[in-house]
């Protein structure tokens, strides 16, 4: 039978790992009592409005992104913590990315409709 190290119980890094979990444990419990509260004022806007508010929904895609990312953690599917120590920069660097291609486009766009007018 394999014996324990006491070295491996020592390592302080799954001592910090057990803190966040609990506390992300905690506040995955309360985001969820947010969540319930959310709804009801979401079915409130839906019975007198019939849509959604568009606020509101996008709020809840940030509600279920941190639920993800905090499942995934307190299951050990990944060691990254969530929100807020989740490393945004990989997704920021996708959307600059975006907006620069569409600033490209703009421009193109813009010159040749100078060029066009030009002619006249």
């Amino acid at each position: 039978m394999n014996t324990i190290k006491k070295e491996e119980i020592l390592k302080p890094n799954k001592w910090i790992r057990l803190i966040f979990m609990v506390l992300y444990a905690f506040a995955f419990n309360f985001a969820v009592s947010i969540c319930i509260g959310l709804s009801l004022v979401q079915f409130l806007f839906f019975l007198f409005t019939g849509k959604a508010n568009p606020s509101i929904a996008n709020f809840n895609s940030y509600m279920i992104e941190f639920y993800n990312d905090t499942l995934a953690f307190l299951l050990f599917e990944t060691e990254e913590k969530p929100f807020p120590f989740k490393d945004e920069n990989i997704e920021n660097d996708i959307i600059d990315a975006e907006v620069d291609e569409i600033e490209d486009i703009a421009l193109n766009d813009n010159s040749k409709d100078f060029q066009e007018d030009s002619k006249y």
